[in-house]
Protein backbone atom coordinates (compact mmCIF):
# COMPACT_ATOMS: atom_id res chain seq x y z
CA UNK A 1 0.00 0.00 0.00
CA UNK A 2 3.14 2.38 0.17
CA UNK A 3 4.79 1.48 -2.27
CA UNK A 4 1.77 2.28 -4.31
CA UNK A 5 0.81 5.61 -2.93
CA UNK A 6 4.62 6.65 -3.68
CA UNK A 7 4.04 5.78 -7.55
CA UNK A 8 0.93 7.35 -8.07
CA UNK A 9 1.84 10.50 -6.41
CA UNK A 10 2.24 12.84 -8.72
CA UNK A 11 1.70 10.36 -11.49
CA UNK A 12 0.65 12.76 -14.02
CA UNK A 13 2.31 15.68 -12.55
CA UNK A 14 5.57 15.09 -14.11
CA UNK A 15 6.08 16.25 -18.07
CA UNK A 16 6.49 13.83 -20.42
CA UNK A 17 10.41 13.30 -21.11
CA UNK A 18 11.22 12.81 -24.99
CA UNK A 19 11.85 8.42 -25.01
CA UNK A 20 8.05 9.13 -23.46
CA UNK A 21 6.81 11.03 -26.08
CA UNK A 22 8.36 8.24 -29.05
CA UNK A 23 6.87 5.81 -27.00
CA UNK A 24 3.29 7.50 -26.77
CA UNK A 25 3.12 8.34 -30.19
CA UNK A 26 4.50 4.53 -31.27
CA UNK A 27 2.05 2.93 -28.78
CA UNK A 28 -1.22 5.02 -30.89
CA UNK A 29 -0.22 3.99 -34.13
CA UNK A 30 1.01 0.33 -33.05
CA UNK A 31 -1.49 -2.04 -34.62
CA UNK A 32 -1.51 -5.92 -35.64
CA UNK A 33 -0.81 -5.00 -38.85
CA UNK A 34 2.86 -3.09 -37.16
CA UNK A 35 3.79 -5.37 -34.27
CA UNK A 36 6.40 -7.39 -36.17
CA UNK A 37 8.37 -4.23 -36.98
CA UNK A 38 8.66 -4.08 -32.72
CA UNK A 39 11.28 -5.96 -31.63
CA UNK A 40 9.66 -4.96 -28.21
CA UNK A 41 5.60 -5.14 -28.61
CA UNK A 42 4.52 -5.25 -24.77
CA UNK A 43 5.44 -2.18 -23.26
CA UNK A 44 3.79 -0.79 -26.67
CA UNK A 45 0.94 -2.79 -26.38
CA UNK A 46 0.15 -1.87 -22.51
CA UNK A 47 0.78 1.95 -23.15
CA UNK A 48 -1.92 1.80 -25.98
CA UNK A 49 -4.53 0.07 -23.87
CA UNK A 50 -3.39 2.40 -20.85
CA UNK A 51 -4.24 5.28 -23.61
CA UNK A 52 -6.96 4.03 -24.61
CA UNK A 53 -8.48 3.49 -20.38
CA UNK A 54 -7.72 6.69 -19.24
CA UNK A 55 -6.57 9.11 -21.90
CA UNK A 56 -3.43 10.08 -23.83
CA UNK A 57 -2.24 12.48 -20.81
CA UNK A 58 0.81 11.98 -18.67
CA UNK A 59 -1.42 10.21 -15.76
CA UNK A 60 -3.49 8.14 -18.42
CA UNK A 61 -0.29 6.51 -20.78
CA UNK A 62 1.57 5.86 -17.27
CA UNK A 63 -1.22 4.03 -15.26
CA UNK A 64 -0.77 0.38 -16.79
CA UNK A 65 2.85 0.94 -16.15
CA UNK A 66 2.69 2.06 -12.70
CA UNK A 67 0.40 -0.84 -11.73
CA UNK A 68 3.04 -3.45 -13.07
CA UNK A 69 5.23 -1.21 -11.19
CA UNK A 70 3.41 -1.70 -7.99
CA UNK A 71 3.00 -5.31 -8.53
CA UNK A 72 6.59 -6.45 -8.83
CA UNK A 73 7.09 -5.26 -4.67
CA UNK A 74 5.35 -8.33 -3.81
CA UNK A 75 6.46 -10.22 -6.60
CA UNK A 76 9.80 -9.33 -4.82
CA UNK A 77 8.36 -10.81 -1.80
CA UNK A 78 7.95 -14.22 -3.53
CA UNK A 79 11.26 -14.52 -4.54
CA UNK A 80 13.32 -13.41 -1.57
CA UNK A 81 10.75 -15.72 0.42
CA UNK A 82 11.70 -18.68 -1.65
CA UNK A 83 15.32 -17.95 -1.88
CA UNK A 84 15.86 -17.11 1.80
CA UNK A 85 12.82 -17.00 4.38
CA UNK A 86 9.68 -14.32 4.79
CA UNK A 87 12.16 -12.27 7.05
CA UNK A 88 14.54 -11.38 3.62
CA UNK A 89 11.58 -11.43 1.00
CA UNK A 90 10.01 -8.57 3.22
CA UNK A 91 13.16 -6.70 3.61
CA UNK A 92 14.08 -7.24 -0.47
CA UNK A 93 10.37 -5.62 -0.89
CA UNK A 94 10.68 -3.33 1.26
CA UNK A 95 14.33 -1.68 -0.10
CA UNK A 96 12.37 -2.06 -3.51
CA UNK A 97 9.29 -0.16 -2.36
CA UNK A 98 11.25 2.86 -1.45
CA UNK A 99 13.98 3.01 -4.07
CA UNK A 100 13.70 6.12 -6.12
CA UNK A 101 15.15 4.11 -9.44
CA UNK A 102 11.92 1.65 -9.51
CA UNK A 103 9.80 4.97 -8.91
CA UNK A 104 11.11 6.52 -11.68
CA UNK A 105 10.84 3.85 -13.97
CA UNK A 106 7.36 2.91 -12.73
CA UNK A 107 6.19 6.39 -13.14
CA UNK A 108 7.15 6.36 -17.18
CA UNK A 109 5.37 5.06 -20.10
CA UNK A 110 8.93 2.99 -20.81
CA UNK A 111 9.38 -0.41 -20.82
CA UNK A 112 11.41 -0.92 -17.77
CA UNK A 113 9.21 -1.74 -15.16
CA UNK A 114 7.81 -4.37 -17.41
CA UNK A 115 11.21 -6.01 -17.94
CA UNK A 116 11.86 -5.89 -14.07
CA UNK A 117 8.36 -7.62 -13.35
CA UNK A 118 8.94 -10.28 -15.86
CA UNK A 119 12.46 -11.19 -14.97
CA UNK A 120 11.31 -11.71 -11.42
CA UNK A 121 9.04 -14.16 -12.78
CA UNK A 122 10.94 -15.78 -14.82
CA UNK A 123 13.81 -16.46 -11.83
CA UNK A 124 11.10 -16.87 -8.96
CA UNK A 125 9.59 -19.93 -11.87
CA UNK A 126 12.73 -21.23 -13.37
CA UNK A 127 14.43 -21.44 -9.37
CA UNK A 128 11.52 -23.70 -8.00
CA UNK A 129 11.24 -25.77 -11.21
CA UNK A 130 14.51 -27.10 -10.35
CA UNK A 131 13.69 -27.30 -6.96
CA UNK A 132 10.88 -29.42 -7.65
CA UNK A 133 11.72 -30.85 -11.26
CA UNK A 134 8.79 -29.42 -12.14
CA UNK A 135 7.40 -28.93 -16.00
CA UNK A 136 4.59 -26.93 -15.39
CA UNK A 137 6.81 -24.51 -13.48
CA UNK A 138 9.11 -24.55 -16.23
CA UNK A 139 7.16 -23.49 -18.56
CA UNK A 140 5.78 -20.96 -16.53
CA UNK A 141 9.57 -19.47 -16.81
CA UNK A 142 9.80 -19.89 -20.25
CA UNK A 143 6.57 -17.99 -21.07
CA UNK A 144 7.97 -15.59 -18.35
CA UNK A 145 11.91 -15.22 -20.04
CA UNK A 146 9.99 -15.00 -23.90
CA UNK A 147 7.68 -11.80 -22.43
CA UNK A 148 10.58 -10.37 -21.17
CA UNK A 149 12.42 -10.43 -24.18
CA UNK A 150 9.95 -8.99 -25.79
CA UNK A 151 9.62 -6.20 -23.44
CA UNK A 152 13.33 -5.28 -24.35
CA UNK A 153 15.31 -7.47 -26.43
CA UNK A 154 18.66 -6.78 -24.55
CA UNK A 155 17.05 -8.36 -21.78
CA UNK A 156 17.89 -11.79 -23.20
CA UNK A 157 20.68 -11.72 -21.36
CA UNK A 158 19.30 -13.39 -18.65
CA UNK A 159 19.09 -16.54 -20.61
CA UNK A 160 23.27 -17.14 -20.00
CA UNK A 161 22.68 -16.44 -16.15
CA UNK A 162 19.71 -19.27 -15.87
CA UNK A 163 22.37 -21.91 -17.83
CA UNK A 164 25.49 -21.01 -15.77
CA UNK A 165 23.07 -21.53 -12.81
CA UNK A 166 21.71 -24.79 -14.18
CA UNK A 167 24.80 -25.71 -15.04
CA UNK A 168 25.57 -25.83 -11.54
CA UNK A 169 22.51 -27.36 -10.94
CA UNK A 170 23.50 -30.41 -13.24
CA UNK A 171 26.77 -30.87 -11.54
CA UNK A 172 25.53 -31.08 -8.07
CA UNK A 173 22.51 -33.46 -9.39
CA UNK A 174 21.42 -34.82 -12.52
CA UNK A 175 18.32 -36.59 -13.28
CA UNK A 176 16.69 -37.69 -16.90
CA UNK A 177 13.75 -35.06 -15.50
CA UNK A 178 15.72 -32.17 -14.51
CA UNK A 179 17.53 -32.67 -18.38
CA UNK A 180 14.32 -32.47 -19.57
CA UNK A 181 13.12 -29.60 -17.76
CA UNK A 182 15.79 -27.73 -19.29
CA UNK A 183 15.95 -28.99 -22.59
CA UNK A 184 11.94 -27.49 -22.84
CA UNK A 185 13.42 -24.56 -21.31
CA UNK A 186 16.49 -23.93 -23.49
CA UNK A 187 15.62 -25.30 -26.97
CA UNK A 188 13.39 -22.50 -27.99
CA UNK A 189 16.15 -20.05 -27.71
CA UNK A 190 18.91 -21.55 -29.45
CA UNK A 191 17.30 -21.01 -32.58
CA UNK A 192 17.42 -17.61 -32.79
CA UNK A 193 21.07 -18.01 -31.81
CA UNK A 194 21.36 -20.31 -35.39
CA UNK A 195 19.81 -17.37 -37.12
CA UNK A 196 23.18 -15.23 -36.43
CA UNK A 197 24.80 -17.45 -39.08
CA UNK A 198 22.69 -15.08 -42.00
CA UNK A 199 23.85 -11.93 -42.36
CA UNK A 200 20.54 -10.12 -42.09
CA UNK A 201 19.87 -11.34 -38.83
CA UNK A 202 23.27 -9.73 -37.85
CA UNK A 203 22.62 -6.50 -39.60
CA UNK A 204 19.52 -5.93 -37.85
CA UNK A 205 20.66 -6.61 -34.51
CA UNK A 206 23.57 -4.50 -34.56
CA UNK A 207 22.50 -1.49 -36.97
CA UNK A 208 21.95 1.77 -35.75
CA UNK A 209 23.96 0.96 -32.07
CA UNK A 210 27.45 2.33 -33.12
CA UNK A 211 30.57 1.67 -31.42
CA UNK A 212 30.45 3.02 -27.59
CA UNK A 213 28.89 5.91 -29.36
CA UNK A 214 28.06 8.03 -25.82
CA UNK A 215 31.14 6.60 -23.97
CA UNK A 216 28.86 3.52 -21.86
CA UNK A 217 32.83 2.29 -20.60
CA UNK A 218 32.39 -0.59 -18.00
CA UNK A 219 32.36 2.42 -15.13
CA UNK A 220 29.36 4.01 -16.32
CA UNK A 221 27.76 0.95 -16.56
CA UNK A 222 28.66 -0.52 -12.88
CA UNK A 223 28.48 4.08 -11.59
CA UNK A 224 24.80 3.40 -12.94
CA UNK A 225 23.69 0.46 -11.39
CA UNK A 226 24.94 2.13 -7.86
CA UNK A 227 24.02 5.00 -8.06
CA UNK A 228 20.30 3.20 -9.27
CA UNK A 229 20.07 0.93 -5.90
CA UNK A 230 22.43 3.50 -3.82
CA UNK A 231 25.28 2.93 -2.36
CA UNK A 232 24.66 1.52 0.91
CA UNK A 233 22.12 -1.00 -0.80
CA UNK A 234 25.11 -2.02 -3.05
CA UNK A 235 27.17 -1.89 -0.04
CA UNK A 236 24.86 -3.85 2.17
CA UNK A 237 24.78 -6.34 -0.98
CA UNK A 238 28.02 -7.31 -1.42
CA UNK A 239 28.32 -8.36 2.26
CA UNK A 240 25.02 -10.20 2.05
CA UNK A 241 26.94 -12.31 -0.37
CA UNK A 242 30.32 -12.53 1.48
CA UNK A 243 28.51 -13.85 4.42
CA UNK A 244 26.94 -16.83 2.37
CA UNK A 245 28.92 -17.08 -0.63
CA UNK A 246 28.81 -20.90 -0.78
CA UNK A 247 24.85 -20.81 -0.02
CA UNK A 248 22.19 -22.21 -2.93
CA UNK A 249 20.40 -19.39 -3.25
CA UNK A 250 23.09 -16.82 -3.12
CA UNK A 251 24.67 -18.38 -6.24
CA UNK A 252 21.67 -18.10 -7.85
CA UNK A 253 21.46 -14.21 -7.49
CA UNK A 254 25.00 -14.09 -7.96
CA UNK A 255 24.16 -15.37 -11.83
CA UNK A 256 20.54 -13.75 -11.95
CA UNK A 257 22.86 -10.10 -11.49
CA UNK A 258 26.34 -10.85 -11.83
CA UNK A 259 25.92 -12.84 -15.41
CA UNK A 260 24.25 -10.10 -17.66
CA UNK A 261 26.43 -7.49 -16.03
CA UNK A 262 29.78 -9.56 -16.83
CA UNK A 263 28.19 -9.60 -20.30
CA UNK A 264 27.30 -6.01 -20.69
CA UNK A 265 30.37 -5.16 -19.51
CA UNK A 266 32.47 -6.75 -22.16
CA UNK A 267 30.09 -5.52 -25.19
CA UNK A 268 30.53 -2.11 -24.00
CA UNK A 269 33.38 -2.22 -25.71
CA UNK A 270 32.26 -3.43 -28.91
CA UNK A 271 28.39 -1.52 -28.83
CA UNK A 272 26.61 1.19 -27.27
CA UNK A 273 25.13 -0.60 -24.22
CA UNK A 274 23.76 1.62 -21.18
CA UNK A 275 23.72 0.75 -17.73
CA UNK A 276 19.73 0.80 -16.91
CA UNK A 277 19.20 -1.82 -19.68
CA UNK A 278 20.36 -4.02 -16.43
CA UNK A 279 17.27 -2.39 -14.14
CA UNK A 280 16.01 -5.98 -13.71
CA UNK A 281 18.40 -7.35 -11.89
CA UNK A 282 18.01 -5.13 -8.91
CA UNK A 283 16.09 -7.00 -7.43
CA UNK A 284 19.11 -9.70 -6.75
CA UNK A 285 20.67 -6.44 -4.72
CA UNK A 286 17.92 -5.76 -2.76
CA UNK A 287 17.14 -9.30 -1.61
CA UNK A 288 21.11 -9.75 -0.98
CA UNK A 289 20.67 -6.45 1.67
CA UNK A 290 18.37 -8.17 3.23
CA UNK A 291 20.30 -11.16 3.65
CA UNK A 292 23.25 -8.94 5.53
CA UNK A 293 20.66 -7.14 7.41
CA UNK A 294 19.76 -10.79 8.60
CA UNK A 295 23.19 -11.90 9.19
CA UNK A 296 23.76 -8.89 11.15
CA UNK A 297 20.77 -9.99 13.30
CA UNK A 298 22.05 -13.23 14.17
CA UNK A 299 25.24 -13.57 14.30
CA UNK A 300 25.77 -9.44 16.13
CA UNK A 301 22.73 -8.85 17.65
CA UNK A 302 21.94 -11.53 20.10
CA UNK A 303 24.81 -10.25 22.25
CA UNK A 304 23.52 -6.50 22.39
CA UNK A 305 20.16 -6.60 22.01
CA UNK A 306 17.09 -7.39 19.71
CA UNK A 307 15.31 -4.03 20.20
CA UNK A 308 18.07 -2.15 19.75
CA UNK A 309 20.55 -3.05 17.31
CA UNK A 310 18.63 -5.20 15.10
CA UNK A 311 17.06 -2.82 13.43
CA UNK A 312 19.75 -0.65 13.24
CA UNK A 313 20.64 -1.51 9.83
CA UNK A 314 17.62 -1.71 7.34
CA UNK A 315 16.80 1.52 9.21
CA UNK A 316 19.93 2.80 7.97
CA UNK A 317 18.95 1.50 4.48
CA UNK A 318 15.72 2.47 4.02
CA UNK A 319 16.12 6.30 6.04
CA UNK A 320 18.57 6.23 2.95
CA UNK A 321 15.88 4.98 -0.12
CA UNK A 322 13.44 7.25 1.66
CA UNK A 323 15.51 10.47 1.47
CA UNK A 324 16.24 9.91 -2.25
CA UNK A 325 12.65 9.86 -2.48
CA UNK A 326 12.28 13.25 -0.84
CA UNK A 327 14.66 15.00 -3.39
CA UNK A 328 12.74 12.99 -6.01
CA UNK A 329 9.40 14.27 -5.52
CA UNK A 330 10.76 17.82 -4.08
CA UNK A 331 14.07 18.95 -5.48
CA UNK A 332 14.69 17.10 -8.54
CA UNK A 333 10.70 17.50 -10.19
CA UNK A 334 10.75 13.35 -10.66
CA UNK A 335 14.05 13.28 -12.62
CA UNK A 336 12.85 14.33 -15.77
CA UNK A 337 12.95 18.27 -17.60
CA UNK A 338 10.21 20.96 -17.61
CA UNK A 339 9.25 20.31 -20.76
CA UNK A 340 5.22 21.05 -20.27
CA UNK A 341 6.07 24.39 -18.55
CA UNK A 342 8.33 25.70 -21.28
CA UNK A 343 5.60 25.05 -23.87
CA UNK A 344 2.51 26.69 -21.55
CA UNK A 345 5.36 29.91 -20.99
CA UNK A 346 6.04 29.73 -25.00
CA UNK A 347 1.72 29.45 -25.70
CA UNK A 348 1.52 32.81 -23.75
CA UNK A 349 3.36 34.98 -25.80
CA UNK A 350 3.12 32.70 -29.15
CA UNK A 351 2.21 34.57 -32.46
CA UNK A 352 0.44 32.25 -35.08
CA UNK A 353 3.57 32.48 -37.42
CA UNK A 354 6.27 31.89 -34.66
CA UNK A 355 8.37 29.28 -34.79
CA UNK A 356 9.71 26.93 -32.10
CA UNK A 357 13.59 25.64 -32.49
CA UNK A 358 14.59 22.43 -30.36
CA UNK A 359 16.93 19.95 -30.05
CA UNK A 360 13.42 17.71 -30.21
CA UNK A 361 10.86 18.47 -32.43
CA UNK A 362 8.66 15.84 -30.95
CA UNK A 363 8.38 17.35 -27.67
CA UNK A 364 6.82 20.40 -30.07
CA UNK A 365 4.75 18.36 -31.85
CA UNK A 366 3.67 17.09 -29.04
CA UNK A 367 2.93 19.45 -26.43
CA UNK A 368 2.40 22.32 -28.99
CA UNK A 369 1.25 20.77 -32.10
CA UNK A 370 -0.05 24.42 -34.06
CA UNK A 371 3.40 25.64 -33.96
CA UNK A 372 5.80 24.80 -36.20
CA UNK A 373 8.43 23.32 -34.91
CA UNK A 374 12.14 23.67 -36.38
CA UNK A 375 15.08 20.80 -35.58
CA UNK A 376 17.83 23.42 -34.82
CA UNK A 377 20.18 21.10 -36.60
CA UNK A 378 20.97 24.03 -39.20
CA UNK A 379 21.84 26.51 -36.75
CA UNK A 380 24.67 23.72 -35.49
CA UNK A 381 25.69 22.92 -38.84
CA UNK A 382 25.79 26.35 -40.29
CA UNK A 383 25.45 29.41 -38.16
CA UNK A 384 26.10 32.25 -40.32
CA UNK A 385 23.56 30.57 -43.28
CA UNK A 386 21.13 29.82 -40.28
CA UNK A 387 21.39 33.18 -40.03
CA UNK A 388 20.83 34.76 -43.68
CA UNK A 389 17.80 32.47 -43.99
CA UNK A 390 16.05 34.35 -41.27
CA UNK A 391 16.78 37.13 -42.23
CA UNK A 392 15.21 36.50 -46.07
CA UNK A 393 12.61 35.10 -44.17
CA UNK A 394 11.77 38.34 -42.76
CA UNK A 395 13.51 38.14 -39.01
CA UNK A 396 10.19 35.66 -38.52
CA UNK A 397 10.01 35.27 -34.14
CA UNK A 398 12.08 32.33 -33.48
CA UNK A 399 11.59 30.43 -29.96
CA UNK A 400 14.57 28.87 -28.67
CA UNK A 401 14.03 26.05 -26.57
CA UNK A 402 17.69 25.52 -24.73
CA UNK A 403 17.41 21.96 -22.98
CA UNK A 404 20.66 22.06 -20.77
CA UNK A 405 21.12 18.47 -20.89
CA UNK A 406 21.08 17.86 -24.64
CA UNK A 407 23.31 20.60 -25.49
CA UNK A 408 25.85 19.80 -23.28
CA UNK A 409 26.02 16.80 -25.84
CA UNK A 410 25.88 18.35 -29.11
CA UNK A 411 27.03 21.51 -28.20
CA UNK A 412 30.34 21.14 -25.55
CA UNK A 413 31.70 24.34 -26.98
CA UNK A 414 28.41 26.29 -26.08
CA UNK A 415 29.09 27.70 -29.42
CA UNK A 416 25.12 27.59 -30.01
CA UNK A 417 23.47 28.46 -27.17
CA UNK A 418 26.35 31.85 -27.46
CA UNK A 419 24.55 32.39 -30.67
CA UNK A 420 21.64 32.15 -29.14
CA UNK A 421 22.16 34.20 -26.00
CA UNK A 422 23.60 37.09 -28.53
CA UNK A 423 20.70 37.81 -30.66
CA UNK A 424 17.51 36.59 -28.37
CA UNK A 425 16.58 37.46 -25.10
CA UNK A 426 16.14 35.09 -22.47
CA UNK A 427 11.82 34.59 -21.54
CA UNK A 428 12.37 31.78 -18.88
CA UNK A 429 14.56 29.67 -17.07
CA UNK A 430 12.93 26.12 -15.62
CA UNK A 431 15.83 24.67 -13.18
CA UNK A 432 15.92 20.74 -12.72
CA UNK A 433 18.57 19.01 -11.25
CA UNK A 434 18.71 14.85 -10.94
CA UNK A 435 20.66 12.21 -10.63
CA UNK A 436 23.84 14.63 -11.11
CA UNK A 437 22.71 15.98 -14.24
CA UNK A 438 21.67 19.63 -15.06
CA UNK A 439 18.01 19.42 -16.77
CA UNK A 440 17.35 23.02 -16.77
CA UNK A 441 15.49 24.53 -19.90
CA UNK A 442 15.84 27.64 -20.56
CA UNK A 443 13.82 29.56 -23.08
CA UNK A 444 14.88 32.52 -25.73
CA UNK A 445 12.98 34.61 -28.21
CA UNK A 446 14.83 36.14 -31.05
CA UNK A 447 12.45 38.82 -32.88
Amino acid sequence: MFGALLRFWDLGQWSFWIDEVFTVRDAQNFSLGSWQNIPNPIPYLAVKLSIALASDSEWGSRLIPCIVGIVTIPAVFGLGRTLFNWQIGLLGSAFMTCSSWHLFWTQNARYPVFTLLFAVLTAWFFYLSLERDSILLTISALISCLCLILSHTLSVVIVPALAVYAAICLFEKSSKKRWLNLLIFFIPFTIPVLALIFPQVRGYLFSGWGRNEWQRSPLYIVLTLVHGVSIPIAVAAFFGFVASPFNKSTRFLLCYAGVPLGLFLIASQLQNVAGYYLFWTIPAYFILAGVACERVWRAVVPQLGRNILGIFVPCVLVVTLLSQIYLYFRIENGGRPRWQEAFEAIQVEKRPTDKVVLSEPEMGKYYLPEATSVYIGGLLKDQEGFEREWETSGKERLWFVVDVASFNVFDGDTAVRSWIRKRGHLVKTLPAFSRVKDRTIHIYLLE
